[in-house]
C-alpha cells in the first residue's frame, strides 16, 4: 500500500519503493495465496474486488489481474466459486 497527492492505493510493488497502482481508496483487505480481495472506495463509490495474484506481474495491466466492482451479493458468490478471502466492509 502506499500514498500519493493524499490518495491511499493498493499496488503491485517493484522494489525500492516503486509500485504500479491496482486499486484506489482500499479501506479493507483480506489474502491468501491465489487472490487479495479488497473492500474499496474509489471516487467515493465503494464496491468488492479481487486481485488474481497467480497472474500479477510488473507487465501486468490492472485489467487483467484486478476484477470488480461487485455488491456484496455478487461477492459473497465468488468468495464460495472462487475460494476468495473473506473481506468486511466497513
Amino acid at each position: 500500500m502506499y500514498i500519493i497527492d493524499d490518495v491511499k492505493s493498493l499496488g503491485y510493488s517493484l522494489g525500492n519503493g516503486g509500485y504500479i497502482g491496482r486499486i484506489e481508496e482500499p479501506v479493507n483487505i483480506a489474502s491468501n495465496e491465489a487472490f487479495i480481495s479488497v473492500y474499496a472506495c474509489p471516487k467515493s463509490v465503494c464496491g468488492f474486488y479481487y486481485i488474481d495474484k497467480r497472474n500479477d506481474h510488473k507487465y501486468a495491466e490492472a485489467e487483467e489481474v484486478v476484477f470488480g466492482p461487485f455488491s456484496e451479493e455478487q461477492f459473497m458468490s465468488l468468495q464460495i466459486k472462487l475460494g476468495l478471502p473473506y473481506v468486511r466492509f466497513e
